[in-house]
């Protein structure tokens, strides 16, 4: 039953590789032919970045990251170009969508971190805790059997971090002496497998029905 221990922590592992965050981008040519043009741009970038941060000002909850999108979105939706705009407004407006998807791209990376760094915790004590019952009791009972449900953001990297946590606290358990690693193989392996999913499943709290509009100066219309 060893294969099974690797195939989880593989599977884990490849789940782990974070996607490398954006660089900050260039000004488009038809902006940058100018210094009107950029101005335009940067001042878009500027506005884009602060509808983000301030709608996550008022959220600030890495497990609400779905209401806080829904505020950023009818925010943005405000923004209007005009009939046959100037280029310096087209340029306006592609630096403020450019300024959201950077700041988006920001918030997710710390939220990430924040959210996988719960799991471990997590993972880690009821790793603990599983071992110290299956040494007491000579091993647990069937567990419930319990699928996941499909998780955001901050769901996907809290099981990650979940997961792996209760993998290795529980094959490593005692000092490195493996006391717990018998309870996590052969007649033990589909109670250890489904304690680790059970355990490790992200439940957030529900989001609220309706986000409300953030006001942000000069993002009326373009």
């Amino acid at each position: 039953m060893r294969t099974s221990h690797l195939a989880i922590v593989s599977t884990v592992l490849a789940l782990m590789a974070a996607e490398a965050s954006a660089s900050p981008p260039p000004i488009p040519a038809t902006c940058n032919a100018t210094t009107q043009g950029q101005n335009a741009y940067k001042t878009g970038l500027r506005l884009g970045e602060r509808i983000v941060q301030t709608a996550w000002n008022r959220v600030n909850d890495c497990d609400r990251l779905e209401y806080f999108l829904m505020i950023v979105e009818d925010n943005v939706g405000r923004l209007t170009l005009p009939p046959n705009p100037s280029t310096s407004t087209v340029c306006r407006y592609t630096g403020t969508v450019d300024g959201v998807y950077n700041m988006l791209d920001s918030l997710y990376g710390t939220c990430a971190d924040e959210c996988f760094l719960d799991g471990e915790f997590a993972g880690g004590l009821s790793g603990e805790v599983y071992c110290e019952l299956s040494i007491a009791l000579g091993g647990l009972e069937e567990a419930d059997n319990f699928l996941r449900g499909p998780v955001q953001v901050c769901g996907f990297n809290f099981e990650v971090g979940c997961d792996s946590a209760f993998i290795a606290t529980t094959i490593s358990y005692g000092n490195s002496d493996g006391v717990c690693e018998p309870f996590t193989l052969g007649e033990f392996f589909a109670v250890w497998d489904q304690a680790r999913n059970n355990q490790c499943a992200y439940e957030p709290e529900p989001d609220p029905a309706t986000p409300p509009l953030v006001s942000v100066p000069g993002d009326s219309n373009l």
